[in-house]
C-alpha cells in the first residue's frame, strides 16, 4: 500500500489520519477494518464486487490463447519430427557405406533409437492434433489451425514413408550383389528367396556350402543377414506409419459426424422455429377472422333486433290508426 493517502499528502498532512497514519479504512495486522477488506484493498464507496479490470479473466479469450499456445507447441513437435527424419535418413545413407562391421553395428543402434523415439513422437502427435481437433469444431478459426497442423503432420509421415521405401531398396539392392559374389549364376527368384528368407537365409547358407569362396562367402552371409534385419524393420516401420497415417485420414470422419450433427440439431431447431413462426401467423390471421366475424354478427343481430323492435311497435300503432 502505498505511503500515500488519497490527497496526494504525506501521512503527517493529512488531517484525517490517525497518529499513526495509517488509512482508518485499511484492515490492520489483527483484522479489525469494519468493513471486511484486506490490507491490500483502499475502501472505495463506490465499487462493487467484480474485480478490477486489470484482474478479469475474460474465459473466451484465455481459451483462445491456451489453443494457439498448443498449435505453437504441435508446430515445435512437428518440427522435431522432421528433424528426425533426416537424421534416419542420413544413418540409413552412413550404414550403406559403412566398412567396419562394429561402426556398423553403431550405426544400426543409432538408427533403431531414433526410430523408437520417433514412432514415440508420432503417437504423441496424433492424440495432440486430435485433441485440438475436438476443441474447433464450432471454430472456423480454430479449425482452420487444426486442419493446417494435421495437414503438415500427415505430409511429414508421407516423406517418412518415402524414405523408408527408398532405403528399403537400396538395402536389398546391396544384399542382392552380396549374393550374387557367392552366386553368380543365381536367378532373380534365387536372389529374392535368399533375401527374403525369414528362417536366417537358410537359402543363402545351403549356398555357402557348395562354394569354393568360404572367406567372401562369409562375409556376404554377414552382410546380408544384416540388411535382411534392417529391411524387416523398415517393413515394420512403414506399416506402422501406413496405419498412422489411415488414423490421421480418419479424424476427419470422426470430427465430421459430431459437427454434422449439431448442424442437424441446429437445422432443426430452425425449421421448428420457423413452423412455429408460421403457425403463430396462421392463429393471428384466425383471430383477426374471428373477431372480424364476431362484429358482423354482432352488427346482423342489432338489424335483427332493431327490425323487430320496428315491426313490434309499428304494428300496433298502424293498426290503432286503421281503426280510428
Amino acid at each position: 500500500m502505498s505511503n500515500y493517502n488519497q490527497y496526494g499528502d504525506a501521512p503527517g498532512n493529512n488531517p484525517y489520519s490517525n497518529p499513526a497514519g495509517a488509512n482508518s479504512y485499511e484492515m490492520d495486522a489483527v483484522g479489525s477494518n469494519p468493513y471486511g477488506m484486506d490490507s491490500k484493498t483502499s475502501f472505495n464507496p463506490t465499487s462493487t464486487n467484480e474485480p478490477p479490470a486489470y484482474g478479469r479473466t475474460n474465459a473466451p479469450q484465455g481459451d483462445m490463447m491456451d489453443f494457439f499456445e498448443e498449435v505453437d507447441e504441435i508446430k515445435k513437435s512437428i518440427l522435431q519430427y522432421d528433424q528426425n527424419i533426416d537424421s534416419i535418413e542420413s544413418l540409413h545413407k552412413r550404414s550403406l557405406n559403412e566398412i567396419s562391421e562394429e561402426q556398423e553395428a553403431y550405426t544400426r543402434e543409432q538408427i533403431e533409437s531414433l526410430v523408437d523415439e520417433t514412432s514415440s513422437l508420432s503417437q504423441s502427435l496424433k492424440d495432440r492434433i486430435k485433441s485440438l481437433q475436438s476443441r474447433s469444431t464450432r471454430d472456423s478459426t480454430k479449425k482452420t489451425q487444426a486442419e493446417n497442423l494435421k495437414r503438415q503432420f500427415m505430409n511429414s509421415i508421407q516423406r517418412y514413408q518415402t524414405v523408408e521405401a527408398t532405403f528399403r531398396q537400396r538395402y536389398r539392392e546391396r544384399a542382392e550383389r552380396q549374393y550374387r559374389i557367392v552366386r553368380p549364376e543365381a536367378t532373380d527368384a534365387e536372389v529374392r528367396s535368399a533375401i527374403d528368407d525369414a528362417q536366417g537365409e537358410q537359402i543363402f547358407s545351403q549356398a555357402l556350402m557348395t562354394s569354393n569362396r568360404r572367406g567372401q562367402a562369409q562375409t556376404a552371409l554377414s552382410e546380408v543377414q544384416n540388411r535382411h534385419k534392417e529391411i524387416q524393420k523398415i517393413e515394420q516401420t512403414m506399416s506402422e506409419l501406413a496405419q498412422l497415417f489411415h488414423d490421421m485420414e480418419l479424424l476427419v470422419a470422426e470430427q465430421e459426424a459430431p459437427v454434422q450433427h449439431i448442424d442437424n440439431q441446429t437445422q432443426g431447431v430452425q425449421t421448428d422455429i420457423e413452423q412455429g413462426l408460421g403457425h403463430t401467423n396462421k392463429a393471428v390471421i384466425k383471430a383477426r377472422a374471428y373477431r372480424k366475424k364476431k362484429w358482423w354478427c354482432l352488427l346482423i343481430c342489432f338489424i335483427i333486433v332493431a327490425l323487430a323492435v320496428g315491426l313490434g311497435v309499428g304494428i300496433p300503432v298502424a293498426n290503432a290508426a286503421n281503426k280510428n
